[in-house]
Formats: C-alpha cells, structure tokens, sequence
C-alpha cells in the first residue's frame, strides 16, 4: 500500500510540475474537469442543452465571420433568441436549444 502511494504521489507531483497545458486545437475536447482551453481564435462549444452542466467538456471550434440571413431561431444558453444556428456561434452563446427562448 505504501509503495501505491508513493507511485501516486509521484505521478501527482509530475503533472504539476510539468507546466501549464497545451492549449486545445480545433477539433479536440476542451473544457470538462481538466478545465483545457482552446487555442487562440477558437472557442469552447458544448453540446446542446447542457447549459447548467458542470464541467461539461465541449470540442474547440471557430466562430464563423459572416452568417445567412435564414431565420430559424435557436435558444442560447444566455436566454437569447439568435435568428439561426450561425448567429448563435459567431456570438460564441452556448446551444440550449433549437426554437425560439421562451419569455
């Protein structure tokens, strides 16, 4: 049981001292209990309806820069109505869910 510890104490120590982590890239988990961020330029998006989820992982991704004028309203977490889905992440607002936020 002690020589356990000691690998665990071990293994605890070198993480720590390893240094901050990588930043996440386009694509890969972020978020969560590891706490991971995004590279610069992306944002942390959770799946829909996980808006009171506590260290929920997301996946980095990138707000778009021009969006159609199409409307078909979606519910952010922030209790906005975005006129689409890609207003929705250009605002870089959690999914809560696909219709218009109830008021």
């Amino acid at each position: 049981m002690r020589a356990f510890m000691l690998l665990i104490g071990f293994a605890l120590l070198s993480a720590l001292s390893s240094g901050p982590l990588a930043a996440a890239k386009l694509g890969e988990t972020c978020d969560g209990i590891a706490a991971l961020r995004c590279d610069e330029g992306l944002w942390c998006e959770h799946p829909s309806g996980q808006c009171t989820v506590a260290d929920g992982a997301g996946m980095c991704a990138k707000a778009p820069e021009v969006c159609t004028q199409d409307y078909k309203p979606v519910c952010g977490c922030d209790g906005k109505t975005y006129g689409n889905d890609c207003e929705r992440r250009a605002a870089k607002a959690q999914l809560d869910h696909i219709e218009e936020c109830a008021n």
